[in-house]
């Protein structure tokens, strides 16, 4: 059965290549499909179904121009740092977030002389690949990887050459239509891709000096490593009669040997069958590239889908954790034996404390009589009043007889938190000095006084204002939250 489908996935038609994966790659067939326009409802999976394919998985390679491709250089950090330096790079220079993006990037060998890390960088917009994953979900395949043509094209060249020529340099050419795909090959792996659309003369055919001078143009930035190791050898992918002369235009430029790359060459790769392909080298040479990267890739990988991530950091502390975990139950054995010792005493401690509070509350029951004693006589004591001492503080409050005087005093007892209860009548000069009075007795905070409203007069005619005093003698401390009737005075 058929392993995997290999499309490459232009605009508007689809590359197909389905092949079976075990030692080598064995092709089942090959054919393009027409994106319909505008694309009907599962397109893809009837166009699968009349080809009669079985594969389920999907790898898809994308045309060189649906990708950016930036050379970018970094600082000469290890290889597990470059990850978060290329996405540092690519959010300063992308114009569009991180997030609506697809990347991955490709280490290429540093430059003669330079210091620095060279990376290639390539962006692809999710725009671009989500409209991808919806039509193959919806024909019932498996995306798996998603890369970009001219890494396919390496693949398929490194395979097809002799492995003594991995460290020169190599150009590729694929002649497409009216554009020209240029990859260059240094030490195994992709140094340049780019795009070349050449002019057209007036019968409508690529000016082919012009497209020599373009591809001549877009290798300017790989000149560091052509410097040591110059072009030793030129491939072209083309079928049409349009491209004629463009092997002798480029011979010419890089005075080097250019070589056709065709299906006989293709077949003699040991790991790729091709017995049942018969169709265009040129056309299906990105999805032939792809498939045989499922093998041991002689390029490095570069994968959409799975960009390149730190590699995992042994760590140290695993063995320190198991260690730590050996002790720590050598710890908790101790403990809990240590534990156990512990509650062992609480228990014995709680049985003599329940005896010694059995003991201690007999001893407190048998002298609870005295104890309510003791607080009656003291309750008695804090209520005993010296009537006489306290009618000498109510003259000093009166401040003499030159005002007010009485002319009755009555001492009693009184319930609740008060010690005693006074009531009095007296006369005055005027109002105001019973008020006075009244005012100095609350100051006090000795006495809580009643309000009494008289109407009577008083007899004396120089003391004409009759007052009655009423009034609760309290602990210190209890008069401020317990004064009814009558507001503290202020002090003048």
């Amino acid at each position: 059965m058929p392993d995997v489908l290999a499309i490459h996935w232009d605009k508007k038609r689809l590359r197909v290549v389905e092949a079976s994966i075990g030692a080598t790659v064995k092709v089942a067939q090959s054919f393009a499909v027409d994106i319909p326009d505008p694309p009907s409802p599962n397109w893809l999976r009837e166009a699968l179904r009349r080809k009669g394919v079985t594969a389920r998985q999907a790898i898809i390679c994308l045309p060189r121009e649906e990708a950016i491709l930036r050379q970018l250089e970094l600082p000469d950090a290890p290889d597990d740092e470059l990850p978060s330096l290329v996405q540092f790079q690519a959010s300063t220079r992308s114009t569009t977030p991180l997030d609506q993006l697809v990347l991955d990037y490709l280490p290429i060998p540093k430059r003669p002389g330079s210091i620095q890390r060279d990376v290639l960088l390539a962006t692809v917009p999710r725009t671009s690949v989500d409209p991808i994953r919806q039509t193959l979900s919806e024909a019932g395949l498996d995306l798996t990887t998603l890369s970009i043509s001219s890494f396919s094209l390496a693949e398929l060249l490194l395979r097809a050459e002799d492995r003594g020529h991995g460290s020169k340099s190599r150009l590729v050419i694929l002649a497409d239509g009216n554009r020209l795909e240029v990859v260059l090959l240094g030490d195994s792996q992709p140094l340049v891709a780019h795009l070349v659309r050449p002019p057209l003369d007036d019968d409508g055919r690529p000016m082919i000096a012009k497209a020599a001078a373009d591809i001549s143009r877009v290798l300017v930035p790989a000149q560091p490593w052509l410097v040591n190791s110059p072009i030793e050898r030129v491939w072209i992918l083309a079928d049409g009669p349009e491209w004629e002369g463009l092997d002798q235009a480029v011979k010419e430029r890089w005075n080097c040997p250019v070589e056709r790359f065709t299906t006989q060459i293709a077949s003699r790769i040991p790991d790729l069958e091709l017995s049942k392909f018969s169709e265009s080298m040129t056309m299906f040479a990105p999805a032939l590239g792809l498939v045989l990267g499922c093998l041991q890739p002689r390029s490095p990988v570069f994968d959409l889908l799975h960009p390149r991530q730190p590699r995992p950091k042994r760590d140290p502390r695993k063995l320190q954790m198991a260690v730590g975990s050996a002790a720590a139950l050598v710890l908790l054995a101790v403990v809990t034996a240590a534990y156990q010792t512990w509650m062992a005493s609480l228990d014995r401690a709680i049985t003599d404390a329940k005896s010694s509070e059995s003991t201690i509350s007999g001893t407190l029951k048998a002298g609870e009589p005295i104890r309510k004693a003791a607080v009656n006589i003291e309750d008695w004591q804090k209520r005993d009043i010296n009537q006489l001492q306290q009618l000498t503080q109510l003259h000093e409050f009166m401040g003499g007889t030159e005002k007010l005087y009485l002319t009755e005093y009555n001492f009693g007892p009184a319930i609740g938190d008060a010690v005693g209860k006074v009531f009095a009548n007296g006369n005055a000069r005027e109002r105001g000095d019973s008020k006075f009075f009244e005012d100095r007795l609350v100051d006090s905070r000795r006495f809580r006084l009643r309000p009494r409203e008289l109407t009577q007069q008083s007899r004396d005619s120089e003391y004409q204002s009759r007052f009655e005093l009423d009034a609760d003698i309290v602990p210190p401390g209890k008069s401020d939250k317990t004064t009814t009737g009558t507001e503290p005075a202020k002090k003048k």
